[in-house]
């Protein structure tokens, strides 16, 4: 039976495999996880053998086929990509600015779908599969807003609050009373603290039983986003809401409205005008 410290190591090992970079070595992967080379060709042999790697020509590594398999059964469960999908799609109809859902995934932000906007400038946005910081992100602080006190606690320990831009939050008190501020409006927003000049306003969505799961965004270069941030606020707060409402209605149950997120009670649907 594989030791508890084998397991840790596969989810790091599988993080290596990206778009940018779908093919690893036994000595490149020894390295970026710091273990010895023996110890990493063990466990790259590991998941060859269950299907979540596969070997390729001269030792390289890519990801193995058993992974679409294991996509394909989390789609048979309620999908809350599939239900986002055509609220976003309508949201970018509305506004023309590009849309996000993202999830909370190991402590970082895991965007799972977008939609580009239409305007001749717009956000281009991260792209799908990318991981980014919590505490920066517009749908990163809805995400953290669910964390209980030690949950929050656990997670500055382990994830360093670090600047990006100028306008960045860095001290830990500060986050936590933006964090109040999330919960009791039902949304947050992102002024610039990732990127420089783009803005982003977020909502959570939450399953069947009240729990928040996910988060979509608007992310607006900030001079269009300031003079549209009220009705970007609302709209995204009533599409999360829509969100919610479907991914209930797929598990055949009514949506449960946690108090903390007052926002998330039906309001108006707000259209571009």
């Amino acid at each position: 039976m594989a030791s508890l410290q084998t397991v840790q190591k596969i989810g790091p090992v599988l993080d290596l495999f990206t778009s940018q970079r779908p093919e690893w070595g036994v000595t490149e992967v020894a390295a970026a996880i710091e273990v010895p080379r023996s110890s990493a060709h063990a466990l790259l042999a590991s998941l060859v053998d269950i299907g979540l790697l596969q070997c390729r020509a001269r030792g390289r590594y890519r990801l193995g086929w058993r992974i679409v398999e294991m996509s394909e059964a989390l789609r048979s469960t309620v999908d809350v990509r599939s239900c986002a999908a055509p609220i976003l799609e309508r949201v970018v109809d509305d506004f023309g600015e590009t849309t996000h859902l993202a999830i909370m995934e190991r402590g970082n932000v895991l965007y799972v779908d977008k939609v580009i906007g239409t305007h001749n400038i717009t956000v281009q946005g991260a792209r799908v599969g990318a991981r980014l910081d919590a505490h920066c992100t517009a749908v990163g602080k809805v995400l953290l807003a669910q964390f209980d006190k030690p949950e929050l606690a656990n997670y500055l320990a382990k994830h360093p609050l670090r600047r990006l831009t100028p306008s960045t939050t860095t001290s830990p008190h500060a986050l936590a009373d933006a964090l109040t501020t999330v919960r009791s409006s039902g949304f947050a927003t992102d002024m610039g603290e990732t990127v420089s000049e783009v803005h982003c306003v977020a909502a959570p969505v939450r399953d069947d039983l009240g729990s928040v799961v996910a988060a979509i965004s608007l992310s607006v270069p900030a001079t269009r986003f300031t003079a549209r941030r009220h009705q970007l606020e609302r709209a995204v707060v009533a599409a999360a809401h829509e969100v919610t409402r479907a991914v209930a209605d797929a598990a055949d149950a009514e949506p449960s409205v946690s108090r903390d997120y007052p926002a998330l009670q039906p309001v108006p649907d707000i259209r571009a005008s």
